[in-house]
């Protein structure tokens, strides 16, 4: 049975969960780094098989008007079992409750799964080039 909290995981873990699925090849951060983002948001709910971590997303926000889903994932093997859709929903719910606007950023390929969730396609995204 899975179980979902509104936690942030345990450092390690959360380490484990962002490396196996190569998120962490694009954030190149240090564990303690990752740890403390997780920290910082307004909101994370987390995946448990018993006391497995197998999946978790934040959302970040100013708390008055918008927020943004990010770091959405379920391990690879977990997949296709509405684990992540059940996180956002209890995202979704929390943001609703508090009057929130919530809103994400995702690969084009991804919308689509979004939009199954109840996301429209509303504006284009950009981001700085560093």
């Amino acid at each position: 049975m899975i179980r979902y909290e509104k936690k942030v995981p345990e450092m390690e873990p959360l380490y484990r969960l962002y490396e196996h699925d190569g998120w962490n090849d694009f954030l190149k951060l240090p564990k303690e780094r990752l740890y403390q983002a997780m920290e910082q948001s307004w909101l994370v709910v987390s995946a448990y098989d018993g006391e497995r971590l197998i999946g978790t997303g934040r959302i970040i926000s100013d708390g008055i008007i918008n927020a943004y889903l990010c770091g959405l994932i379920v391990e690879p093997a977990y997949r296709s079992k509405g684990i992540g859709r059940e996180m956002v929903r209890l995202m979704a719910e929390c943001c609703t409750e508090s009057q929130l606007h919530l809103q994400l950023l995702a690969e084009e390929e991804k919308a689509g799964y979004y939009e199954k969730l109840g996301f429209e396609i509303f504006t284009l995204g950009l981001k700085y080039k560093s």
